[in-house]
């Protein structure tokens, strides 16, 4: 089917100009007003001056200018920090319909560069408003399982959360441990350029997530010497030092939970924007792993990160002085005895939310080629 299609600049009109901003640092946990960003979370913060409120009479399409994620806005809200861009969809557009189209454009990653740019490019679908209105329903419902799938994930994951606070947290709270108490070794990845021949190399994507996974995964070619040096063994955990998103760095997967299930190569690397904690033994790396999302975790890698550029940064000083639990607890493999018991069901509920991706990436794909 042909549709007509317009330029991006008569489908969508920029009025970032007329919402005021706040800062980061000014985000309240309660107010009048959701603030919205161009962070992951869906609502940033709170914020009650109603003189900051974005009014909404017709629905809005949010762009992260920095980090390309598109949300939606058909309540009044506060615009939160630097980088958002407030887009008005044209009268011919369906609200729903334009935010699905904007989710489903591939916009080329400039790192922490501007992406607004690039959307200038693009020509908008126009086709009939009530085909408009029939295509973003279907995409509004398969989304709606998509995401309750995703919140079956997500219990899990506060589940945790919760047991390690109960069975930890306290200890964590006495900063009488830190980090480099609990570590054999503590090392930067590869500046290597990943190819497609040598050994599987981690990166920021396989460890970013709860659990490491292999999606995407790379290879890189090194010498047998920097492959020893760099190799990853069970029990290690891996943390990410270098993102542009703040809540993002500092966190940390363990290796183990690839080294037990993986048929790929008994060597494995990982990249330079990971750095590599190699635990002494008798600690557990599923305590770590939940310590680095732990409200104590977080407070110290925020406090700890550097900016540049936009990016946010740790090193390994950061790391060694982060506090952590008694390492002589036997509370620490309670919690870890807990995670393993739960992790087929983490990985069949997970797995169920993957396939709902893929099969609504594979709607997006139809609905704007005029196949459904």
């Amino acid at each position: 089917m042909t549709w007509e299609t317009v330029p991006f600049d008569e489908a969508f009109t920029d009025v970032t100009s007329a919402s005021p901003r706040i800062k980061q640092s000014e985000f309240a946990a309660t107010g009048l007003f959701p603030v919205r960003d161009q962070g992951e979370e869906d609502v940033a913060g709170y914020w009650s001056d109603e003189s900051f409120a974005t009014r909404v009479t017709r629905p809005l399409i949010l762009f992260g200018d920095h980090t390309r994620r598109v949300k939606y806005a058909e309540q009044d809200f506060v615009v939160g920090a630097d980088g958002v861009k407030v887009l008005e969809p044209a009268p011919s557009l369906d609200p729903r319909f334009a935010f699905h189209w904007m989710c489903s454009v591939r916009v080329p990653s400039a790192g922490y560069s501007r992406h607004f740019k690039f959307l200038k490019y693009y020509r908008v679908p126009l086709p009939p408003l009530p085909e408009q209105r029939r295509i973003a329903a279907i995409l509004d419902e398969a989304d709606a399982l998509r995401v309750r799938a995703s919140s079956q994930a997500l219990a899990l994951d506060e589940l945790d959360d919760g047991m390690f606070e109960e069975l930890l947290g306290s200890q964590v709270a006495q900063r009488e441990w830190t980090l480099e108490d609990v570590l054999e070794d503590l090392r930067y990845g590869t500046s290597v350029k990943s190819g497609n021949t040598g050994v599987p190399v981690l990166r920021i994507p396989n460890v970013s997530g709860r659990a490491m996974n292999v999606l995407d995964l790379k290879t890189v070619d090194l010498s047998p010497a920097e492959v020893e040096r760099l190799r990853l063994i069970d029990r290690d955990v891996l943390f990410v030092r270098s993102n542009g998103n703040p809540d993002v760095v500092g966190r940390c997967s363990a290796f183990s939970s690839i080294a037990r299930v993986s048929r790929h190569s008994a060597s494995w690397v990982f990249a330079s924007y990971l750095i590599r904690g190699r635990l002494r033994e008798g600690v557990e790396p599923e305590a770590i792993v939940a310590l680095t999302r732990s409200p104590h975790g977080r407070r110290h890698l925020r406090s700890g990160a550097a900016t540049s550029a936009g990016q946010y940064n740790i090193n390994t000083s950061v790391l060694r002085t982060m506090p952590v639990f008694d390492p002589s607890s036997s509370k620490q493999r309670d919690y870890a005895d807990f995670v393993r018991s739960t992790a087929d069901e983490r990985r069949r509920i997970r797995g169920r939310a993957r396939e709902l991706d893929e099969l609504f990436a594979s709607l997006q794909h139809r609905a704007f080629r005029g196949e459904l």
